[in-house]
């Protein structure tokens, strides 16, 4: 009978010591849903590079804002100077084409002189393309060159 009852002894020792670290694990548990769950919302994704550039690198993160706007951001590195890809170019831009909307441009990428660059903007489309051109000027209304880099956005 002792056999049995030390085993007892043990289990309730076990279960006495599962419950006084219970809270401790809750809280480390809450803790760590909260800090990762306000990362988890981005969505990052490589952008498409156009043959123009197979050196370069994109990548573009988007999510969702507290008023259902859609925050983005572009990356890019890699780039070759826009006048290498159109003479006439002196600036990337970034565009967004929403259907119904049409595109608008929405900032340009000042390359550093490591050839990197970024840009974040907000919008109100949840689904729309998001696209790099080389232009002449920041303030061209639509895009006149092939496009050095491409992403679809479903930010739903």
């Amino acid at each position: 009978m002792s056999g049995h009852y030390a085993g007892t002894i043990d289990a309730s020792y076990g279960v006495m010591h599962f419950l006084r670290i219970v809270p401790g694990l809750l809280e480390v548990f809450v803790v760590a849903s909260l800090v990762l769950g306000t990362g988890c919302g981005k969505q990052e994704q490589m952008m498409a590079a156009s043959g123009q550039t197979p050196a370069a690198d994109g990548e573009i993160g988007f999510e969702r804002d507290d008023n259902g706007n859609t925050e983005v951001e572009v990356k890019v590195k890699h780039l070759a100077p826009p006048g290498r890809l159109a003479p006439d170019a002196t600036t990337y831009l970034v565009w967004v084409d929403a259907e119904g909307v049409g595109v608008q441009s929405v900032g340009a990428l000042e390359l550093d002189d490591d050839l990197v660059a970024e840009l974040e903007f907000v919008t109100p489309h949840r689904v729309f393309r998001v696209f790099v051109t080389p232009e002449a000027s920041r303030t061209v209304s639509t895009p006149s060159h092939r496009a050095v880099f491409s992403a679809d956005v479903d930010a739903r």
